[in-house]
């Protein structure tokens, strides 16, 4: 059954049709006051579609993320499902109670205590004297600022507003959350117990997750929607918009970081270091390798089609199993559609969140003397390198062929999960990757008298 169907079939929590918001610009402060004595005859402003065009279904116990740059109008979308902005076009419905953790602050008085606010928002969404009475100590618990609780919030720094805000809104039994970027500002360890709340929430409500971290949307939601420029770019399956959205992401910033560095001796390779081997790590560090899987989730606009990819020893046997600091070589075999002039292989290796842990791409290597490859051509990529030792885990590794410069370039075939690698032993216990180490020591001084 498909997301549709589903939701023909189910409760109905938030529903948008041809939802949009305009702004009016005007040129100069008095074009304003001529508007509103001469409007009747022209008009002094121009629209600015902050949002236009939204149409979408969100059905009980389905999570939605939604992604875009700064600017896309995610924040404008989720004040107007909140009623806190006038829509300019098309309607919104929202059935049930509806709690909104939206910017810092919001809903709260800074001249109040955090006691005081915690009644003025629980009472804001629905709950009653008695009720708030009950579940104070709970919310208390949960935001765990102690004796913060009675001091003004205006004193507050911005991870304790968002750990009072959340712990409100987790304890009003809402039937849709609402939550904006907020959660970044937290700790880790708050964010952990927030996400906690949120996989148990969803089992029974509806939640609308705004944030820049498509890893997190990937792993939480179902659906997602891709927002560029105020207008819908994709509605689908999370995984898929997500991937979608890193691409035009790594694309959009290829030109940016290349002109930053574009005169910069930095581009030039040094030599490779020497091989660094931590004793410590001997057998601590156990990785298995997938084979290489040719339908995994890509885009691109074809000429080129990456048809093998393989983690190998040194000696060229393929791989099945290594350990962090093993020295290793990504082969990455292709075949051109097309006669290509500036062809540019990758890869970047993604945590489970989709955070780049690394890569590298062939650009530098070549950027003197760019190779061609004519149509029908066999060819091969390979990267040599030290792999780190990562934490136990899953890790994506993407490949990329593209064709161009490292400043202007398009996308051929991209692979998003090429191979999967499984950390299933590990010696880091902290962060993502592993340092090897020189020398670790404890020295007791000779003169205790000095310690």
């Amino acid at each position: 059954m498909t997301v549709e169907q589903k939701i023909a079939i189910s409760e109905i929590m938030i529903e948008a049709d041809d939802l949009g918001k305009a702004y009016r610009l005007f040129a100069n402060p008095g074009d304003r006051t001529k508007q509103l004595l001469l409007g009747h005859r022209r008009q002094y402003y121009q629209d600015f579609w902050a949002l236009k065009g939204i149409s979408f279904c969100l059905a009980r116990g389905e999570t939605l993320g939604i992604v875009g740059v700064n600017g896309a109008g995610k924040s404008t979308l989720l004040q107007l499902i909140c009623g806190t902005l006038r829509r300019s076009a098309g309607k919104v419905s929202v059935f049930g109670r509806l709690a909104a953790l939206l910017e810092l602050g919001a809903g709260f008085n800074p001249q109040f205590t955090g006691r005081e606010n915690v009644c003025l928002k629980a009472a804001a969404l629905g709950l009653s004297k008695v009720e708030i009475t009950e579940r104070f100590e709970a919310i208390a618990a949960f935001a765990g600022i102690g004796e913060f609780m009675d001091l003004p919030v205006k004193v507050y720094s911005s991870g304790m507003y968002a750990r009072l805000a959340f712990s409100v809104c987790a304890h009003v039994d809402a039937d849709v959350l609402i939550i904006d970027e907020i959660l970044s500002v937290g700790d880790a360890v708050f964010r952990q117990k927030c996400m906690r709340f949120l996989n148990r929430f969803r089992e029974q409500g509806t939640v609308l997750f705004v944030s820049h971290d498509s890893g997190a949307v990937a792993t939480l939601c179902e659906r997602a929607l891709w927002l560029d420029h105020g207008e819908m770019r994709e509605l689908g399956p999370a995984a898929g918009v997500c991937a979608n959205y890193l691409a035009s992401l790594s694309e959009r910033g290829a030109r940016t970081e290349f002109l930053s560095k574009a005169a910069d001796d930095r581009w030039w390779a040094p030599p490779p270091p020497p091989l660094m081997r931590d004793a410590r790590h001997i057998d601590a560090s156990r990785m298995k390798i997938s084979e290489f899987d040719p339908a995994a989730p890509w885009h691109g606009h074809g000429g080129a089609v990456i048809e093998e990819v393989g983690l190998h020893s040194p000696d060229g046997t393929l791989l099945t199993e290594m350990r962090g600091e093993d020295e290793v070589v990504l082969r990455i075999r292709c075949r051109a559609e097309r006669d290509i002039s500036q062809p540019i292989l990758g890869f970047v290796v993604r945590d489970r969140l989709g955070q780049n842990v690394f890569g590298d791409n062939t650009y530098i290597a070549y950027r003197d003397s760019p190779p061609s490859v004519t149509a029908g051509a066999l060819f091969e990529g390979t990267f040599r390198f030290q792999l780190p030792c990562l934490a136990t885990g899953s890790y994506s590794v993407a490949v990329a062929f593209v064709e161009g410069t490292q400043e202007d370039h398009t996308h051929l075939h991209w692979i998003e999960d090429a191979l999967i690698v499984t950390v299933f032993e590990s010696p880091v216990s902290r962060g993502i990757v592993g340092l090897p180490a020189t020398d670790i020591r404890i020295e007791l001084s000779v003169d205790n008298s000095q310690l």
